[in-house]
């Protein structure tokens, strides 16, 4: 049975991830910003949803480490992903389960889990 509620670790790794995407959006460089967002998450990977948190924010973060020419576009999709993140009901756990499923796996192209693979990352 999935909870309806987020107990309190998650509740904070929310308000985290929050905070810091209002500091994205304001801030001269995003990277900066989106780098601590996966900081954050990885400090508490156990917790429900970090993982999914980190591994959208670092493949955000990778598009700029890797394709450095493309960093104003990686930017904006920075932006777009913490601005969609701040418009969340984050006491509704199917909204936020739709956007982690909607930036992990449409956008950030990692291929859904299989029963003997889990998630896999997406080529650059």
């Amino acid at each position: 049975m999935t909870r309806s509620t987020w107990d309190d670790a998650e509740a904070a790794h929310l308000a985290d991830v929050s905070g810091l995407a209002r500091r994205l959006l304001a801030a001269e460089d995003p990277y900066e910003v989106a780098l601590e967002i996966m900081g954050t998450s990885a400090m508490v990977m156990r917790v429900d949803p970090a993982g999914s948190v980190y591994r959208i924010w670092g493949v955000l973060t990778d598009w700029i480490e890797l394709k450095p020419d493309e960093r104003e576009r990686a930017e904006a999709e920075m932006a777009r992903a913490a601005r969609e993140w701040l418009a969340l009901d984050l006491a509704d756990r199917g909204a936020v389960g739709t956007y982690l499923d909607y930036w992990e796996y449409d956008v950030c192209g990692y291929e859904r889990s299989q029963p003997d693979r889990g998630a896999v990352a997406p080529d650059f």
